[in-house]
């Protein structure tokens, strides 16, 4: 007799297996049937285990370039806190190409603004 699962005659639900005492009983969680497991039959136990391995990632910044600064001495103009991103672009100028951009964004309120160098 292979006892892979077993339905309930009276609802039709899927039949749990439970120890009470020595033997063993199918039970249904649903309507509180009982079908009791004969003793010649044999039983296999299969016990399976799943872990959840969370992989570490630093957060990232939205709109902020991976190579960017963060300084707490730093305050938004906006919103006067402290905490700021900052890094250097290549700003477009019609007079030199050599000006250099350093650009701002806050950690908080996510205010950008830009500063000539």
């Amino acid at each position: 007799m292979a006892m892979t699962m077993r339905f309930c005659p009276k609802c039709g639900n899927l039949m749990v297996l439970r120890t009470v005492g020595n033997s063993y009983i199918f039970y249904c969680m649903r309507c509180g049937y009982r079908m009791e497991v004969s003793k010649d039959s044999v039983m296999l136990k299969r016990s399976i285990s799943f872990e959840k391995h969370l992989e570490k990632r630093e957060e990232v910044a939205v709109g902020i370039p991976p190579g960017a600064i963060f300084a707490e001495s730093i305050v938004c103009p906006r919103c006067r806190k402290n905490g700021v991103y900052y890094w250097r672009k290549q700003a477009s100028s019609a007079e030199s190409s050599d000006t250099i951009a350093k650009v701002y964004k806050c950690a908080s309120c996510g205010y950008m603004w830009t500063e000539l160098e």
